[in-house]
């Protein structure tokens, strides 16, 4: 575990040195994962390696112990037939495979500690580049809202030096204010033109003669025959009854006074 925690230690050292250099966090970011991706490939052909060893391991002591007690049964029946040579020489076989297969049972033992330490050394590799790979986001949108300020700042701090920019503003600010002077003058204008053909249209509807109407009536009473002053223009005169035409006509007073001068 010590050599895993040395080789992400060596990781973690070179990456801040390499972030400290870099132009550019997002690319280095980005090489630095697909390095870590690189080796998490290497790590994990090392791991399948050592697990096909301890497999191996598995197998051969699995076979010595077979052998020895394969020669074991042998010395049995050796002593079972009488045959003490024989089962002196199956006695040394069973020996020989039992401390061959001793020998692999140990290198089984210690190579199944280093497959377990490359194992938890190959999750936390990836558990590593997963968490990388998750901040990698919030690193970028941090850079590039830094480099967003960074430029406002700069344009902020360029505007207030430079003499001509504030110049060009000015001057855009007063035409702005004199196109609105404008827009106002035309309105009142507009207003104004509109106020005096109304004040027009009331003054020669005052000056109109209001006896116009007179004048009317007494130009048909000139243009118009005796028969039809008296009478209005839209009526007709009534008939007069036989009564009414029996009465003797009653002169005005103005011709009783003639009359009376006359005899």
């Amino acid at each position: 575990m010590g050599i895993f925690n040395r080789f992400v230690n060596v990781l973690r050292a070179n990456a801040n040195a390499a972030l400290d250099q870099a132009e550019d966090p997002e690319l280095m970011l980005t090489q630095m994962i697909s390095d870590l991706e690189t080796q998490k490939r290497e790590a994990k052909q090392r791991m399948t390696e050592a697990l096909a060893l301890q497999k191996r391991f598995e197998r051969q002591t699995e076979q010595e112990e077979a052998e020895a007690q394969k020669w074991e049964d042998k010395a049995v029946l050796a002593v079972q037939k009488g045959k003490d040579d024989l089962a002196k020489d199956a006695l040394m076989r069973k020996k020989e495979h039992a401390r061959r297969s001793e020998e692999f049972r140990q290198q089984l033992a210690s190579h199944a500690r280093n497959s377990d330490l490359l194992r938890d050394g190959y999750q936390q590799l990836e558990d590593k580049i997963e968490e990388i790979k998750r901040k990698k986001s919030l690193l970028v949108a941090k850079q590039k809202q830094a480099e967003a300020q960074e430029q406002i700042y700069q344009t902020i701090e360029g505007l207030g030096d430079n003499v001509s920019a504030m110049e060009a503003i000015d001057r855009a600010e007063e035409k702005i204010e004199q196109m609105s002077a404008r827009a106002e003058a035309y309105q009142e204008l507009s207003l104004e033109d509109g106020r005096e053909s109304l004040d027009k249209k009331f003054k020669e509807l005052e000056h109109e003669s209001p006896d116009m109407d007179d004048e009317l009536m007494a130009l048909k009473q000139r243009a118009l025959p005796d028969a039809q002053k008296k009478l209005p223009e839209t009526t007709t005169a009534p008939e007069a009854s036989a009564e009414e035409e029996d009465k003797p006509v009653i002169p005005p007073v103005s011709n009783i006074g003639m009359f009376g001068k006359m005899k």
